[in-house]
């Protein structure tokens, strides 16, 4: 009877040991501590998009220096090349013609979060990037014996019947400016988070002027831009649909 007893009351004690380690893991925090990273993509679910995070559309990664201080580092690049050809070497008008364009496009950001109590689920936080965005754009097109050289951008010609338009296409610039930011994680699970932000930006983009240079045949009709333009943004800004993340 007495090991009956023994065996009984072990069985108990194990029982509530257990049911305490269960509640103790039920209320730990499910968000991330120091030294782990994270990082993220964008889901819009009314038009099925997955993007990258931020306007921007910038690979982001988040370390946390502790459990509420988490630094934020974002980067993006881009190439988009182009070629058209026409070619008809053959007849007393053969002709030859190549238009060749060429743009890059990177950007980096870079800030802090200071994450608020919230509670074991729901992170809250504030915080501030600073950006520095470049793009770079160049053209050329070979017309029979003349060159066209295009820096600052690409250059788009149509008919009216009467005149020949010129527009810019791809535009190359450089922006930067500050970000302050507040938004919130919610962890649906440990290293699995939902969540959105919203911000105040400040930010200047200077375009690149559009200089061209005509060598051969009609090289009198270069064209070197020498005026500035420039376009200042101040105002509120949203992120693009739900943020989905995970730490590690």
């Amino acid at each position: 009877m007495k090991k009956i007893l023994l065996f009984m009351a072990g069985v108990f004690a194990s029982i509530t040991t257990y049911s305490q380690t269960i509640k103790t893991d039920s209320l730990k925090s499910l968000k991330p501590q120091a030294g782990n990273f994270s990082t993220e993509l964008n889901f819009n679910p009314f038009n099925g998009q997955l993007k990258l995070n931020n306007s921007l559309n910038q690979v982001k990664v988040r370390y946390f220096v502790n459990s509420s201080v988490a630094l934020r580092l974002g980067f993006n690049l881009s190439k988009k090349d182009s070629t058209s050809n026409f070619n008809n070497p053959y007849g007393v008008n053969s002709s030859f013609y190549n238009d060749s364009r060429h743009t890059t496009t990177y950007g980096v950001n870079f800030g802090f979060e200071k994450h608020l109590a919230g509670t074991r689920r729901l992170s809250p936080y504030i915080g501030a990037d600073v950006y520095y965005a470049k793009k770079s754009s160049n053209q050329t097109i070979v017309n029979n014996q003349s060159t066209t050289t295009v820096s600052g951008g690409w250059l788009s010609y149509s008919y009216n019947g009467n005149a020949t338009i010129q527009t810019v296409q791809e535009n190359g610039y450089s922006r930067y400016g500050v970000n302050l930011i507040s938004g919130f994680d919610f962890y649906i699970a440990p290293h699995f988070f939902f969540g959105y932000e919203f911000g105040f930006d400040l930010s200047k983009k200077n375009y690149d002027n559009v200089n061209v240079t005509v060598t051969g045949q009609g090289s009198g009709n270069n064209n070197n831009s020498n005026s500035t333009v420039s376009a200042f943004n101040f105002g509120t800004n949203l992120m693009n649909g739900i943020r989905l993340g995970y730490n590690f």
